[in-house]
């Protein structure tokens, strides 16, 4: 029998193929697009229980066996920064703490400000590596961030010291969740494609941070394996 995964998030949808390992991708809005033939799905994420499913997991619960299954190696804390929140999962407690508040360290922030300066994701990640330093930014709220990223330009600062500055205050933001003695983190969801994102964390929580080697799909991959080990 061959099993779906399929993780639809507030911005994306993905769906993973058990059997062949082959994923797409599509805008959450276009789900059904991926919908597999058949119902021998495994669903999670924000609308799991919309998509037709044979069983359904929250996404903490997909991330921690996606991350086990995709990495050879303990984590001390899964961090999974998604569009509309960011989770943080004590993999020593099982114990999690969500950021839903605002847009303030979730993936939107970071897509908000890469409009300002008319960039893309891709080459925030890009120029953040051309800074020679990272210009002052103190806020993750859209708004005032916005406002010091106007302002630190009109000061002189390029736009790669901008975007530098950003992912170390998103970086900030998010260290402020983080359980003690995290020396080790697995850094999953779409945010953690961008290269840039993960170097910030390296610097600010002096840790150890690994990203799966396409971490958009941990969750998906992680319903699929929580649904065989469990001989469900």
């Amino acid at each position: 029998m061959t099993l779906f995964g399929f993780d639809v998030g507030s911005r994306a949808a993905k769906c993973f193929n058990s059997d062949t390992g082959e994923v797409e991708i599509v805008d959450s809005h276009d789900w059904r697009s991926i919908l597999p033939d058949g119902h021998e799905i495994i669903s999670t994420g924000y609308f799991r229980k919309e998509v037709p499913n044979i069983f359904n997991l929250t996404e903490i619960t997909a991330a921690i066996y996606g991350v086990s299954y995709l990495l050879d190696q303990e984590v001390d804390v899964i961090l999974d920064i998604g569009g509309q929140d960011t989770k943080v999962i004590d993999t020593t407690t099982n114990e999690f703490r969500m950021n839903d508040r605002c847009s303030a360290g979730t993936g939107t922030f970071l897509e908000f400000i890469a409009g300002y300066l008319g960039l893309t994701l891709a080459e925030m990640g890009r120029l953040h590596f051309q800074a020679k330093c990272a210009a002052e930014i103190n806020s993750t709220c859209s708004v005032f961030a916005h406002t010091e990223a106007i302002s630190r330009l009109v000061e002189g600062h390029s736009k790669a010291e901008v975007v530098k500055g950003i992912h170390l205050a998103f970086a900030r933001k998010i260290a402020q969740m983080m359980p003690p003695d995290s020396y080790t983190i697995a850094l999953i969801g779409g945010t953690a494609k961008n290269p840039g994102v993960v170097d910030a964390f390296s610097n600010v929580l002096e840790a150890k941070i690994i990203v799966p080697e396409n971490p958009q799909i941990v969750n998906a991959v992680g319903a699929v394996q929580y649904f065989m080990q469990k001989g469900l």
